[in-house]
């Protein structure tokens, strides 16, 4: 009887070890899992394989206007779009991401990101050279850009309005 207690117990305890791995694991495969607040914009990439530093953005307003690039794909073809192109890992873009939401908050335009870092693709179908970097796109075509950080506020502002005809 003594045997059959002890097998008791070790079965017991081992459900319950692999019932919390279970567990634990898809709570750790969920990408709303990744962040306090739930935004995860990359919905083609498994949250498994997003980077540390892109997963540290989640978080952070300034970087809740992120899309794929088939996304970016179809807003640049449909309408006429600003696109930021950044990296978490890049400082410039640190520095320059507040100015740029500013800016975009000031002048009332619509603001579209591609993180670079996880669409490594980007940066040769946009000829992107470095972060942080603006493209104005009209009918699917750029029209301008600005690339690295200008250091104020002012003249991502004249960028917008030179762009969104105000």
């Amino acid at each position: 009887m003594g045997n059959k207690i002890f097998y008791l117990i070790i079965a017991v305890v081992v459900v319950i070890f692999a019932g919390t791995f279970f567990y634990m694991n898809s709570q750790s495969n969920s990408p709303e899992s990744l962040s306090d607040s739930g935004y995860y914009p990359y919905t083609d990439i498994d949250p498994e394989v997003i980077s540390g530093p892109t997963v540290d953005t989640l978080d952070d307003e300034n970087y809740h206007y992120n899309h794929t690039p088939d996304e970016i794909a179809d807003i640049t073809q449909e309408e006429s779009a600003f696109v930021y192109y950044w990296s978490p890992t890049c400082p410039h873009c640190q520095a320059a991401t507040p100015l740029l939401i500013e800016a975009f908050d000031n002048e009332g335009a619509e603001l579209n990101q591609l993180n670079v870092l996880e669409y490594e693709a980007s940066w040769q179908t946009y000829q992107i050279e470095s972060t942080p970097t603006l493209i104005y796109f009209e009918n699917g075509e750029e029209v301008d850009r600005i690339t690295g950080n200008p250091g104020n506020v002012e003249t991502y502002e004249s960028f917008i309005s030179e762009h969104s005809g105000e």
